[in-house]
């Protein structure tokens, strides 16, 4: 009896939260944390030409820990009813930087997103030395049917890459200033940009790829996407993440072959081969096939749908099925899915913006196929690099469910 009553305080006691950038004891190798705390502020940032001011998040190296950062949002779901969500971070707001300067990352949330929705990696880069910006592009919330929605969407499609491009721009104005209390910690000749969804979209776009005006999902717009159909070089941008990328898929195609040899920058795309939003086989396989001229990735997870970018379900919505299917995938733990991300969007970003050759070989898989790779005969730990027929990185056992194709330019 005393036994059974154990067991069920123990199953009745909920485990103790973690924030999602703190990787669990399965991830991958360069999931882990960097050796640095982490610091938080915002700032503001007006797209030039526009009306838009986007709030900012930025993370960055800091010299010592303190009370950490829990962040909230309101969710007004198109259906049912609002709810106060939150999710735990290792951030101090405010936390004294550490001196020098450090590569710089903008991140680029989904179709009604926000900026703290990907804090998972936005910390941990930061904890890995990056000065990470998340913009809030503040596309409103609900569903995008009706009449009010294709407003939203349309706002989306016009602003995504040019809001990205506007942070980018004065954020690396801000580097020269030296005695700027964010702009002084920024490498502004190392820059990437992540893009999830439609983050993703413009990302494409940033990256140098652009837009079809002619396309049927784009003509509606005419000219309101001028800007981004003249490829433009911008200073410093080394990389592109696009997870999920919209915009690939047929009746919604953005870009045309040749437009899609634009993105000449290097490349790291994340995908699930069953997603039923940006679509794997006609739009993000599609979009990475024709982009010939990028060094580039394409990281699949077998099994998955489209959310392969985000933060976990926040505990808040486990009981909201109708808000969970916007965070979860139905296969896939999105802990593992973050996890995997974080050692992949490491090794792709040291490469490029660090010139890190050994957190970058990390990239340089035997296999295209995890689940054909051969654990070597060493005991448990993670695979190396110099054991060859294994993923490197990865754990015993824990390699599943996985492809990661590699194309150079040409």
């Amino acid at each position: 009896m005393k036994l059974v009553l154990a067991i069920s305080l123990f199953l009745a006691t909920p485990l103790a939260a973690r924030a999602p950038s703190i990787p669990a004891a399965d991830a991958p190798q360069l999931a882990a944390l960097g050796a640095n705390p982490v610091g938080l502020q915002s700032t503001t940032v007006t797209v030039a030409g526009t009306a838009r001011s986007l709030t900012v998040m930025v993370w960055y190296p800091a010299l010592h820990g303190g009370t950490s950062t829990t962040y909230r949002r309101h969710l007004e779901p198109a259906t049912g009813a609002a709810l106060d969500i939150t999710t735990d971070g290792i951030a101090v707001a405010d936390a004294s930087p550490v001196a020098g300067r450090f590569p710089l990352v903008v991140i680029s949330h989904g179709f009604g997103g926000w900026a703290a929705g990907m804090t998972y990696l936005a910390e941990n880069l930061a904890s890995k030395g990056y000065v990470v910006a998340s913009i809030d592009h503040a596309d409103g919330q609900g569903g995008g049917g009706g009449s009010a929605g294709l407003v939203r969407v349309a706002g989306a499609i016009i602003n995504r890459a040019r809001d990205q491009q506007a942070v980018i721009a004065a954020l690396s104005a801000r580097a020269a200033a030296p005695t700027d209390t964010i702009g002084r910690h920024i490498d502004a000749s190392n820059i990437a940009v992540i893009g999830y969804s439609m983050g993703g979209f413009g990302v494409v776009a940033t990256g140098g790829a652009p837009y079809d005006k002619a396309a049927p999902s784009l003509s509606p717009l005419g000219g309101l996407l001028d800007e981004e159909t003249v490829r433009k070089t911008i200073p410093g941008l080394k990389a592109i993440v696009a997870i999920a990328p919209w915009g690939g898929q047929p009746p919604y195609r953005a870009w045309s072959e040749a437009g899609l040899r634009g993105l000449a920058v290097p490349s790291l795309f994340i995908a699930g081969d069953r997603d039923d939003v940006s679509m794997y086989a006609d739009g993000i396989h599609w979009l990475y096939d024709h982009a010939t001229a990028s060094n580039r990735w394409l990281l699949t997870y077998r099994e998955a749908r489209h959310n392969v970018g985000g933060n976990p379900p926040p505990p808040e919505t486990l009981t909201r099925p109708d808000l969970t299917e916007n965070f979860a995938e139905p296969v896939w733990r999105s802990d593992r899915i973050n996890a995997i991300n974080q050692h992949f969007v490491t090794a792709f970003l040291d490469r490029f913006l660090k010139g890190d050759a050994a957190h970058g070989a990390f990239l340089d898989v035997p296999t295209v196929d995890s689940d054909v790779a051969q654990w070597p005969a060493a005991g448990p730990g993670f695979a190396t690099s110099a054991q060859a027929g294994y993923w490197p990185g990865f754990q015993k056992r824990w390699l599943l469910g996985l492809e990661l194709r590699h194309d150079p330019a040409r």
